[in-house]
Parts: C-alpha cells; structure tokens; sequence
C-alpha cells in the first residue's frame, strides 16, 4: 500500500512536470515581434542556429520582409512571411523607413534621363550607396549593359550614410590605474619647497660697478634680406579644383561612382573604372585615355562606301574633379573622307550633368549645363543642323546640389534598442530548450 502511494505521487509529480513543460513550449511558438526589417543583399542565408558555422537553412533575396524576434550583439533572430526562423547579420538588413527611401530613389532615378549606354566585361555587384562597404542588392552579368545616369566622387574611405547603427549601451570610462593614483598624492604630501634668498640691501651699488666695468658691446650687423620668394609651381589648365597643391595626391584618394539603370529597372552605384562607354571605337580613340562621362547619338549619316554611321555628341573629363566634364565636343561623319572629323568643341569647361537631347524637324537640340568662373551656372542650348553647331542662348540655372536620396537620411535599424527590449528566458524556458536540444541529437 506504500508503494502505491509513492508511487500514485511520483506519477502525479511527473505529469504536473511535463504539464509545466508543454506549457512553457506552447508559450514559447510566438515570441513578440522587436521590430521590422528587410533583406538589403541580392541573397542572404538565414541561419538556423547563432554559430557561423551552421549551414545556412533558407535563402532569402533581397526585399523579403522579415519579423525581429531577438538580438545577439549584432545577430538578429526573424522570422519570415513563410514562419521560417533564423539568424542573420543585422548589417544586411534595412529598416522601414530605409526601405521606403530606397523605392523612392528608385522611381526618380528611373526619371532621370540616360547620359549613354555601358556594358561590363566581369560580373559586376550594384551597391545601394556608392561606397564598398554598402550591401550589393543586384549584379550586372557578364558583357551586360546598362544606362549611366550620373556619376559621383567620394573620398575612398567615406562612411555610410545608412546602414545599421548597433547603438548598444557606452561602457563607462575605466577608472584611473591605482599606481597614478598614488604617485599623485604622495606628490602632493611632500613639503613645500624653500623661500627664495632675498635681494640684498646694496644691490643698486653692485649693479652700478657692474655696468661701468663692462665693456662697451660691438654693434650687431644688419640683418640680411629675406630671401625672395619661390615661384609656385605652375597648376594644369585643366585644374580648377581650389586649395589642390598637389592635385595627383588628391586624386589618388578619391573614388568615381556612377548610378546606372538596368535592364530589370534597378537602380544602384558602381564604381566608374568598371564601365566602359558603348560608344564606337572610331570615335572613342579620340579620348586617349580621358573619361567619357556622356554621349548622344546625333543622327544617321548613309555613307556608299562605308555604310550607315552616325553623328555623336561626347562630354569627357581629364582628371577626377568636382565637376563631371571638361569638354564637349561633335564629331559627324565626313562622307568625302570616310572618317569622324569634328565639327565643334569646347573646353576647358566645368560642365555637369545631366545633359538633354531632343529632336525637331529634323535639327537636333542639346543643352548642357556649365559654371563661369564667377561662380555662376548657365544652361547653355545648341542646335546641330547636320554639320554646324550653333549656341542659340544662355540662360542662369540652379543647380541642384546632386542625387539624393531624400531630404534626410532614413533611420537605421536601432538594434541596440531592440535588444533592451527582448525577453530574457525563464527557468522553464530554458529547461525546455534544454530538453528539446537534448532529443535533437
């Protein structure tokens, strides 16, 4: 009779225990929700443990809505549309707000009017921003083309103006080393160092005799003239960057980044020296190592002998500047000759982008925007009547300050506020984990 007691009470304490344990794991199915985020990269793996060295369980693209449920230091646990848990890199991720400014760059970007076609010669990554370290949410393949759009420089080391910021708590400053502490004040405990003597009675005796003994000084020869000054090193014609002494030094830690539009209608910046303008090479000789930041077709030419050829517009730049172009110039097809000859070239200039084209009546129209060297921006307009380019007016124009993204920068994902607020396990919850990891293996 004993025994079935005690053991009535050991089936009785087992079953409340794996009451409590079934609880605590149904408890467990819905975490609540830290905060909201989305996939930045062209494809992220969704870990199912926190090691790194786990295999990656899902693959998720960019744009995939996701669902914080916990942080680690800068890992974030999410749960996807599909219930799909994991970790990722909080880094790769994008907040909201983040998200709605890049669809709206997007749709004006996808506005903005074409400066020329490029293609790729390697698989080429599309960064959200232009800078290295901003996640690549698409790539251009092999031998693909896009459209330049506008072009940007930067310094190499430039900091993201988005992305994540893991605002966790400051650690307080460590107190000072004890030894400091000590020296200091066995320093000031040392007595106080001794009165100076005092000035004797008959010191203006002593100094009289002093000065009627010494002899008389020589007197100082004039000094010489300063030197005259150097010449400054003459600067090229071309650079018209101010307070650039040495202008190869300045150029070297500086980047060029273009915005280009893809074939899908993605928009995104990749690094200049990747491109290559698709203009033909009859023409792109001309260049001799200058930057094509822009060209337009100008119309066919029919040639007998050589066949259909066109007439083109180009803008090149010499040397990485703050403008976008330092010349502008057409070349037309000599149907006599059988070869480019130019027609009309300007330079040097501080021309910026974008330049328009248009068409009427068979004339082609194109407009260009330029800095005096006042300081002053016009928009110049031209006419090419097939041979001849005319300037037909100069109006004032404000620029805008360039390519932006919004007004202000979207707000990052405060991962370090989501993970003030994250649960912190029970003892229940953890014995369940415990357990479930335990018949896992």
């Amino acid at each position: 009779m004993q025994f079935s007691v005690v053991g009535s009470a050991r089936l009785v304490a087992f079953s409340l225990l794996g009451s409590l344990l079934w609880l605590a794991g149904c408890g467990a199915s819905a975490p609540p929700t830290l905060g909201e985020a989305y996939v930045a990269p062209t494809t992220l793996s969704l870990r199912s443990e926190f090691a790194q060295k786990t295999g990656p369980a899902v693959l998720l693209k960019h744009g995939d809505h996701l669902r914080i449920v916990d942080v680690r230091r800068r890992f974030v646990k999410v749960l996807t549309d599909r219930d799909q848990s994991g970790w990722v890199d909080s880094a790769q991720l994008l907040s909201p707000a983040e998200m709605e400014q890049l669809r709206k760059a997007t749709e004006q970007a996808l506005r903005m009017p074409s400066q020329g076609a490029a293609t790729v010669y390697d698989e080429l990554n599309v960064h959200l921003e232009p800078n290295r370290q901003s996640p690549a949410f698409t790539k251009i393949p092999q031998a693909g083309s896009v459209e330049v759009l506008t072009h940007k420089i930067l310094p190499k080391n430039a900091a993201l103006s988005s992305g994540n910021a893991i605002s966790l708590i400051t650690k307080p400053a460590p107190p000072s080393r004890k030894g400091k502490n000590e020296k200091a004040v066995a320093f000031s405990a040392r007595p106080p160092n001794a009165p100076a003597p005092k000035v004797p009675e008959n010191w203006l005796a002593l100094s009289a005799e002093r000065v009627e003994a010494s002899p008389v000084p020589k007197k100082a020869p004039a000094p010489l003239p300063p030197p005259p000054p150097v010449a400054a090193k003459a600067r090229s014609k071309n650079d018209k960057r101010p307070g650039h002494s040495n202008p190869d030094a300045a150029a070297a830690s500086l980047e060029d980044w273009s915005m280009v539009r893809t074939k899908d209608h993605l928009c995104g910046w990749v690094l200049t020296r990747n491109l290559t303008m698709s203009i033909p090479d009859e023409v792109a000789q001309y260049a001799e190592g200058k930057r094509i930041a822009a060209y337009f077709d100008l119309g066919a030419v029919k040639d007998e002998i050589k066949g259909i050829n066109h007439d083109w517009l180009w803008a090149i730049s010499a040397d990485v500047a703050e403008f976008d172009f330092d010349s502008i110039r057409v070349f037309i097809w000599d149907r006599r000759h059988h070869r480019y000859e130019t027609a009309y070239r300007e330079h040097p200039i501080e021309g910026y982008l974008p330049i328009r084209t248009e068409t009427s009546d068979g004339k082609y129209f194109f407009s260009v925007i330029v800095r005096t060297a006042d300081g002053q921006s016009l928009l110049r307009r031209y006419q090419f009547d097939g041979t001849r380019v005319h300037l037909l007016s100069k109006a004032p124009y404000q620029r805008p300050s360039g390519f932006d993204t919004g007004a202000a920068k979207a707000e990052p994902l405060q991962v370090g506020q989501m993970q003030a607020r994250a649960p912190r396990p029970g003892f229940w919850r953890r014995l369940w984990d415990s357990i479930k990891h335990l018949f896992s293996r």
